[in-house]
């Protein structure tokens, strides 16, 4: 157990606690996609390869043009602000009325400096009412669908390409996602392009990551967002989100939250 240390200093309240549905046009996704990651990650390109850079480049961005003017995927999302608190292992999510919608468990590091997710939240003990945000993002609709015909068609590397950059966007748009619920907290920096790039107040962080392994957590995220109806983002036997290409995550505004691994 941690001293106390990790709590936050001061609480920003959010501007409402809303559900809030977003739809954001692929043009904005694309600003702010990490172009040298997807290279490395999807292409395993390197900034060195160059001539296979240049040529990828235009095979890609002939494929972004593609998709934003025939919108062959479609950007869906919701997040919503939460009073919360913690206590030990638990984070306690409460509803306007102030009565408990439901609580995450999260595993203790076992070494280090014994952390766990809840250390970030003011404590139900300390009588200050906490806040923290929870959303969950897709870029998945429409991909499987374009990936089979251009597979059928025999364009494979288009196939392939158009699932990796759905996977990318998802993850841009989780920092878009991200940026606005900072936004909404009052605590924004100026953005820099791609926001990932930008220094921010607080983390946030994902379910079947170390800091969280847990899946089983998806279940009350999804209790409290039900991003199913609009954003049509579904959650398998397992946990896990369909479409594929989709992000979920829990938010803490905490200048002190940190990334840590639980084995350490």
């Amino acid at each position: 157990m941690t001293d106390g240390r990790y709590y936050p200093d001061d609480i920003p309240v959010p501007e409402d606690l809303e559900r809030h549905y977003v739809e954001p046009p692929l043009a904005e996704l694309f600003e702010n996609m990490d172009e040298g990651l997807f290279n490395l990650r999807f292409l395993k390109l390197k900034k060195t390869d160059e001539a296979k850079v240049r040529e990828t480049a235009k095979l890609v961005d002939a494929l972004k043009a593609e998709m934003i003017e025939k919108s062959l995927i479609k950007a869906r999302g919701v997040y919503r602000f939460f009073p919360v608190n913690g206590s030990g292992e638990e984070m306690f999510f409460y509803g306007k009325d102030g009565a408990q919608l439901a609580s995450f468990a999260f595993p203790r590091q076992k070494g280090g400096e014994g952390l766990c997710l809840a250390d970030f939240a003011a404590p139900v003990k300390g009588g200050r009412r906490d806040y923290a945000a929870l959303f969950a993002v897709t870029c998945g609709e429409g991909v499987l669908e374009f990936s089979r015909r251009e597979r059928e068609a025999g364009n494979y590397v288009r196939s392939y390409l158009v699932e990796a950059l759905a996977l990318t966007l998802a993850e841009a748009f989780a920092d878009v996602v991200h940026y606005r619920i900072r936004k909404g907290w009052g605590i924004a920096e100026e953005p820099v392009r791609p926001l990932l790039r930008s220094k921010y107040r607080g983390k946030r962080y994902s379910f079947g990551y170390p800091v969280c392994p847990d899946l089983e957590n998806q279940k009350p995220l999804f209790d409290l967002l039900q991003p199913g109806p609009d954003a049509g983002i579904k959650l398998t036997e397992g946990c896990m989100m369909d479409p594929e290409a989709s992000v979920s995550a829990i938010v803490f505004h905490n200048p002190k939250a940190a990334y840590f691994k639980i084995n350490d």
